[in-house]
């Protein structure tokens, strides 16, 4: 459901509207999170949240204003996406015959783990003809797994991929479970055309990557996971394609990590499964902390309740996102308490805590109230009572130098000096 046309006023102009949007950490500050129900279903109005937002704002004190790129009239996603359309979606090469069957828990631990019995329908595990785990329908996570491939030891030196898997399961272990997980896998890996949902409330995540590298995620469609569609943690040359990833924390948290490409060009119009689509998550569609040479393009990052896409900490830079959108579209008050996570940093994209060397292309950015973010503003806008409320602590640090967004249709920022030009018409 998209919400009404002047259902979100923008607080530095009154009267002005944003235009119609889609629906759109565990780490730092971001502590208090409120999951929703129902993802799908958007509550369009929030009280009397226009009148409120603009005194809130109006009383911010010593936090300097919002400024306004140098675009004119707020234009939905939707007109750049247009200009997009041309773009031709990649051909791309599924599983051949897709037909799932109940199998339980495998756990891969040496080179002797790869069987039948295991899930290995071919192949020799060597470069030329990897063992293929296929057509597994994996719903006992309750070791914590549905697969995994664990190096630790280094007892798995076979090339492997992973595809066809689906997954429908509603309860985990207490300390979560991970439906498929490498760790310490440093050989060329694919892992395609998984389709898993979990229930909202279960402590879950999609694909996990310890420690492992080589990898390829194509074709995943991960939905309503508890914790985060794909986590990396220290991994690295991590490419990640025509994905869908909504979860109840981030759609991807890139953790300590580096060389990451998510993205190649295609028709952000198009129906899922064309471009990266990580939207509807509670957290970010995009996390990334003291990761770097990170790049995305064609990626949408939309109706994330806490922003579209995170930069943190010193050890993020040489980032580039060319040719995307990202709208963090802040949270809604849907059962009578706020959605995301309690921050303020609530926006399109937000660098904070030093992330240096970003550069943003072509981008379409919206946020509910502010677009871009260079830090906090030690104010967090409660959508159930329209009001902006401050955190009672210092604001959340900005990032570092060379923050080039230059070139990007937004509209509101907060805390670049100078302001950066929008290309908005």
């Amino acid at each position: 459901m998209a919400y009404a046309a002047c259902d979100r006023p923008v607080a530095h102009r009154p009267g002005t509207c944003l235009q119609t949007k889609h629906p759109t950490d565990y780490f730092g500050r971001q502590s208090s999170t409120v999951h929703r129900t129902g993802r799908d279903c958007r509550t369009p109005k929030t009280h009397a949240a226009s009148a409120a937002k603009e005194g809130s704002m109006a009383r911010n004190p010593g936090r300097g204003p919002v400024r306004r790129g140098n675009g004119g009239t707020r234009l939905a996603p939707v007109v750049f996406l247009a200009v997009l359309a041309g773009v031709a979606a990649p051909s791309r090469t599924h599983a051949a015959t897709c037909a799932p069957v109940d199998h339980g828990p495998i756990l891969i631990g040496s080179d002797r783990d790869f069987t039948a019995a295991n899930g290995v329908a071919s192949g020799s595990g060597t470069a030329a003809d990897p063992y293929v785990f296929s057509n597994l329908k994996l719903n006992d996570l309750t070791p914590g797994y549905g697969l995994k491939v664990d190096n630790s030891r280094g007892r798995v030196t076979k090339f492997f991929n992973v595809q066809c898997v689906q997954s429908i399961f509603q309860t985990a272990p207490p300390k979560g479970a991970n439906l498929i997980w490498l760790v310490g896998v440093g050989r060329t890996t694919r892992i395609s055309d998984v389709s898993a949902n979990s229930g909202e409330d279960v402590a879950s995540t999609g694909v996990r990557l310890d420690s492992s590298s080589y990898v390829t995620l194509d074709s995943l469609s991960i939905n309503k996971f508890g914790v985060d569609g794909v986590q990396l943690n220290s991994s690295s040359n991590i490419t990640i394609l025509h994905s869908k990833l909504k979860a109840m924390h981030n759609g991807v948290s890139i953790l300590n990590s580096h060389d990451i490409s998510m993205g190649d060009p295609c028709d952000l119009s198009a129906v899922d499964g064309t471009c990266n689509d990580f939207t509807y998550d509670d957290g970010r569609g995009i996390y990334a902390l003291n990761s770097y040479n990170i790049s995305a393009q064609y990626t949408k990052t939309n109706a994330d309740d806490t922003g579209g896409i995170l930069l943190d900490g010193s050890g993020t830079f040489s980032v580039t996102l060319t040719n995307g959108v990202a709208s963090g579209n802040g949270p809604i008050c849907p059962m009578g308490v706020p959605t995301g996570d309690k921050v303020d940093t609530n926006a399109g994209i937000a660098v904070i805590n030093g992330a240096h060397d970003i550069n943003v292309k072509g981008y379409t950015i919206n946020g509910n109230v502010i677009d871009i973010m260079n830090g906090g503003n030690d104010l967090y806008y409660n959508p159930c009572t329209g009001l902006f409320e401050p955190l009672k602590g210092k604001a959340t640090p900005p990032g570092g130098g060379g923050l080039d967004f230059n070139g990007n249709c937004y509209h509101t920022q907060f805390g670049f000096f100078p302001v950066p030009a929008s290309s908005c018409p």
